[in-house]
Parts: structure tokens; sequence; C-alpha cells
């Protein structure tokens, strides 16, 4: 396993998932940004992102680039790190304390294929023409995804908007928000939908059949559920 840390800290898994301190409540008055290519062979992308907003956008390249967006008040300078395990990229921050008031955004380019996983405290997801399988577990706010290709699509959000395009009718699609709108657009065919929604409206606007190798599962606890073929 190869690790490298960006001015030290070691990874503090419990600060990333409450979103890593304050960075919502005191505005941050210093900023920093470092970016970084990994041009280890990996097959797979994990990225902890805490309190910060994350761009992921799969390009023609051949290596991972990462700009990461520091901000910060007084002495809580967040401590980025990541390392390669196998064939999988490890992405994360940590901030000097569980109420500090840091965070990271994070730009990351990826090449064709590669399978995301993330999981943030709080922020916002986007995702552009990614054609690996996606994860996404978020404590708060939105995920947008456009363009996607994978054959596993998983999405899980406690408060915030899901919005996914996928220009290939994906094997299994499972979309979860406690609170919040779902927006899910999948190319015309048929498809076995299952869906339980707590308080909203659904509507879908796809064939329904419940033999369809094409799986999609929906869940919203409070808010708008969307299916529709475009």
């Amino acid at each position: 396993m190869k690790t490298i840390t960006i001015a030290g800290g070691l990874l503090a898994s419990t600060m990333l998932l409450t979103g890593c301190g304050m960075a919502g409540l005191v505005g941050p008055r210093n900023e920093d940004t470092v970016t970084y290519d990994v041009k280890d062979k990996v097959g797979a992308l994990r990225l902890e992102s805490g309190a910060g907003d994350s761009v992921i956008t799969e390009t023609g390249g051949n290596v991972v680039r990462v700009t990461e967006i520091l901000r910060w008040s007084g002495d809580d300078k967040p401590k980025p790190r990541h390392s390669v395990d196998g064939d999988e990229l490890s992405v994360s921050y940590q901030c000097p304390a569980a109420w500090s008031n840091c965070s990271v955004d994070y730009k990351i380019e990826v090449p064709k294929g590669l399978a995301v996983h993330i999981q943030s405290g709080s922020g916002d997801v986007t995702l552009r023409s990614l054609t690996g399988s996606l994860n996404v577990r978020a404590g708060s706010g939105d995920v947008d995804a456009s363009g996607l290709a994978g054959k596993t699509l998983s999405v899980q959000v406690g408060s915030g908007n899901i919005a996914l395009k996928s220009t290939i009718a994906p094997d299994r699609t499972e979309l979860d928000t406690g609170s919040g709108d779902i927006e899910l657009t999948v190319p015309d065919g048929a498809y076995a939908v299952t869906s339980r929604i707590g308080s909203g409206d659904l509507a879908v606007h796809v064939r329904k059949d419940a033999a369809s190798p094409h799986k999609i599962s929906i869940r919203a606890g409070s808010g708008n559920v969307t299916v529709a073929a475009g």
C-alpha cells in the first residue's frame, strides 16, 4: 500500500461522516488550492468529502487528476490525504478538531470506466459522464449526475435532492432520500420499478415490467419522485 499525505495528518472518519466541524457555520477566511495527478493504475475511486462540495468528471485521460480547494479559519487548516491500495484510490481529509472551521472542495477527473464510491457528510455532489459503477452515501446535500453509463447506480441521501440521468439502461438503480425530490431519467424501455414513498407525488413515465432485467428501486420519506424516459 502506498500512502501520500499532504500537510500531514491522519484520517478521522468520524469527522468526515459528520461534515468535519463547523465549516458551514462560520465563514472561512483562508483558502488554498492543491492539484496533483495520481499516475498509478487504479480501477476505483473512494472519496470521503466531509463538508465540502465534490465534482467528478470522466475524461479521456489515463491518470486521475485531483484538485483540492482548502478553506479554513484561524489555525484550522484541513489536512488532505490520498493513498492507493491495490487498484483503489482513496481521497479524504481531516480537520484539526471535531469542531474546526474547515472544509475541502474536490474537483476530480477520472479515466473511463472507473468505479466511483463517495461518502459525504454535507455538501453537494456533481457527477458528469461517468461510465463505471456509482455508489454515493451522503448525510445532506444534493446529488446531480448526468451522462451516466454504469450498470449499477446507487445513491442514498439523508436530506437532499437526487437528479440522475443515464445514457444506458442500468441493470440496477437504487435511489433513497429521507427528505428531498428524486428525478431519474433513463432511456426508453421496460423497467422493473419498485417504490416506497412516505409523503409526496410519484410519477413513472417508463414502461413497467416486473420481469425486466433492468431494476429500479426508489424510496423517499418526503418528496416528489419522477421516473422519465429521455
